[in-house]
């Protein structure tokens, strides 16, 4: 066999195994989802929970997921505003935190707010070594509205990122035209700019709201007593008291809640892809901080102001709890107080239990990493932009909260092991891969592909031989993406209960829920380090690749 057959029939065999992985993820997707609907029905009539209570539930969860919504909106427009429009010393950095909700776990997070705003955190600390009280003062962090800013500040920079880019954007020379007109800063604001940035407000804070509406992992350790939301509802149920028939009633409302909500982003994608995703850049020119040309002094004076009073609450619910968790990986009770110690540290790389958890997600995330990628770019050569269906079918996975795929997978094979969790973490996340490679391939001109195919290459050559070398580099992103999202899943690996196999993200839940909190910052360092290095080798590559 001649090397140009051996490249064809390598080619085909990877496309049959991509085709096969594809209808492998599918399955992994539908199969546990019709279990958890369709087959449990018959258990609604033994459910202990009434229909009050579920009410009861839903309407708790969807108040804190749309608060937590507004406050990732307001901090995300604001901050927007600034990014996209004005310049100053931290943009960049501003910007790039859109990175930490998709690279920092969630679980990560409610750590870090425990370490600064906790009973015993380094906010309440300072009060009271400042003003001499016996009691904690802050004290708000255990109840709805820990749980609502806790959400609300750790998604806002994925709706910073989103609106800034329409901002910046948006072209200026109609804002001049109104003004010339004679509008005020606020009439060009509500009347030209809104209208155009509202897509983008809309695309944005979907995404936020099914984020902050499945949340798991802050509702399981803020909630007071007595509320609680569908995910945890569900989890409580399916893990704890055996109640099928209350699962399914919770199961149900949440899917069908969410596949409302991913309806209506289908809508706003389709309609506003065009003015949200391949807008031409029209702003070049970026003023300073409350130095635009077209300001009065009170216009500057309250652009100053806003700008102050958001870095504050920027640094505050935002930088700080992440500099808590690595401040308190190095912190160690002695006596009344605290002394600095890597002891932490030694005892985790000691513990043969952290170097399992270690080795497990090391051995997992590359193999999650990799079948996203797959699947991305095969569904991205597969079904073409144009069409409406195929590019609904992705968002499918937003509906369905990992907690119901679990007990999905659970109820069919009755346990689990690690080809399983990287499967079912594969049908969750590849979405992700598609949405990073899909803007790639669509961006691929048609004369090069169809130049490919005039010079009698095949539909495989043109894919192998010209598409993917040039989507080399989102290819790399989504697998860091990827990657980054695997380590930190905390609830499919606690669903799944895979036996004698931890991972990275779950052994830090263990270690908080074993009131070792110290250890947890620790772990839950290694954790973010990993994150962020993989997550950021993806940037590294970008700037050489430009350059």
């Amino acid at each position: 066999m001649n090397r140009r057959k051996a490249g064809q029939l390598f080619r085909l065999i990877t496309a049959v195994l991509s085709v096969a992985a594809g209808v492998i993820v599918v399955l992994a997707f539908l199969a546990p989802l019709c279990r958890v609907i369709l087959g449990n029905l018959t258990h609604l009539g033994s459910s202990t929970a009434s229909f009050s209570y579920i009410l009861k539930v839903t309407f708790f969860t969807l108040k804190t997921a749309l608060l937590s919504t507004f406050v990732a909106f307001v901090m995300g427009v604001v901050g927007a505003f600034f990014c996209g429009t004005r310049t100053f010393f931290c943009r960049q950095i501003l910007l790039s935190f859109s990175a930490v909700p998709l690279c920092i776990p969630p679980l990560i997070t409610a750590l870090g707010y425990v370490s600064f705003f906790g009973m015993n955190g380094y906010f309440n600390q300072m009060i009271k070594t400042a003003f001499d009280l016996n009691r904690s003062p802050i004290r708000f962090l255990y109840s709805e509205i820990g749980i609502i800013i806790c959400q609300g500040f750790y998604n806002f920079p994925l709706v910073l990122s989103i609106v800034s880019r329409a901002w910046k954007n948006l072209d200026i020379q109609k804002e001049n035209a109104a003004r010339l007109l004679g509008a005020g800063s606020g009439r060009v604001f509500f009347t030209v700019t809104l209208p155009i940035l509202l897509p983008a407000m809309a695309t944005a804070c979907i995404p936020v709201f099914l984020f902050c509406f499945f949340s798991f992992m802050i509702v399981l350790l803020f909630s007071p007593p007595g509320t609680s939301t569908l995910e945890v509802e569900i989890f409580r149920a399916v893990r704890n008291t055996l109640d099928t028939g209350a699962a399914t009633g919770f199961a149900i409302t949440e899917t069908f809640t969410a596949l409302l909500v991913v309806f209506l982003y289908s809508l706003i994608l389709q309609r506003n892809s065009s003015r949200i995703i391949d807008a031409v850049e029209k702003r070049s020119l970026f003023p300073g901080i409350s130095k635009a040309p077209y300001q009065n002094n009170f216009c500057r004076f309250l652009e100053l102001l806003v700008f102050i009073i958001f870095m504050l609450l920027t640094i505050t619910f935002f930088v700080l709890p992440l500099i808590g968790i690595i401040l308190y990986g190095f912190m160690k009770k002695q006596g009344t107080g605290f002394v600095w110690s890597f002891s932490h540290y030694t005892a985790l790389f000691t513990n043969k239990n952290f170097i399992f958890a270690l080795k497990n997600t090391l051995k997992m995330a590359p193999w999650t990493g990799f079948l996203c990628t797959v699947l991305g770019f095969s569904y991205s050569v597969a079904f073409p932009k144009k069409n409406v269906l195929s590019q609904s079918l992705p968002l499918l996975s937003m509906a369905v909260s990992s907690v119901v795929l679990g007990w999905g997978v659970i109820s069919i094979f009755r346990s689990s092991s690690p080809v399983i969790l990287v499967i079912m973490q594969t049908a969750i996340y590849w979405p992700v891969a598609y949405r990073q490679i899909q803007s790639r391939v669509d961006s691929i001109s048609t004369d090069v592909i169809n130049a490919g195919l005039l010079l009698g290459s095949g539909r495989l050559e043109v894919i192998f031989r010209i598409m993917l070398p040039l989507c080399l580099q989102s290819l790399f992103s989504a697998f860091c993406y990827c990657f980054a999202l695997s380590c930190g899943d905390t609830t499919l690996p606690l669903m799944l209960s895979v036996r004698n196999f931890d991972t990275l993200s779950l052994y830090t839940y263990r270690l908080a829920g074993a009131y070792r909190f110290n250890q947890a910052c620790a772990c839950a360092t290694v954790l973010g380090i990993l994150c962020c290095t993989v997550f950021g080798l993806s940037g590294l590559k970008k700037i050489r690749h430009t350059h």
